[in-house]
């Protein structure tokens, strides 16, 4: 999380019978403090090789995107993702995964791999 909040870049919805869709978000038109683009550097380099720069599905299309699973429950990790789906889908139930006792590993083995 960023000191000026969440900034939502990749989301992938899996469906029950096994259909996906993933997005890959475009960057945001906030100007960002020097604090918050070292913490993206830090990201992109240790946890996701997710470039700032990538994406192709503008931001502006999360609220159509989330509307399609407005009516389900909705499972995510972490707090800033449950907090930021329950801004979104106010109506939703939003499950935290690690209150279940899921954990992510503290390396992804291929943060190449789509």
């Amino acid at each position: 999380t960023l000191p000026c909040g969440f900034i939502l870049k990749e989301l992938c919805i899996v469906y029950p019978n096994d259909e996906f869709n993933h997005y890959l978000f475009q960057k945001p038109d906030w100007l960002l403090s020097e604090v918050a683009r070292k913490t993206i550097r830090y990201t992109t380099q240790h946890l996701n090789n997710l470039s700032y720069e990538d994406g192709d599905v503008p931001l502006s299309q999360l609220p159509a995107i989330l509307e399609k699973v407005k009516d389900i429950t909705v499972y995510t990790y972490g707090d800033a993702a449950v907090k930021l789906l329950q801004k979104c889908l106010p109506t939703t139930l939003i499950e935290n995964v690690q209150d279940q006792g899921y954990k992510m590993p503290d390396k992804l083995p291929d943060p190449d791999c789509y």
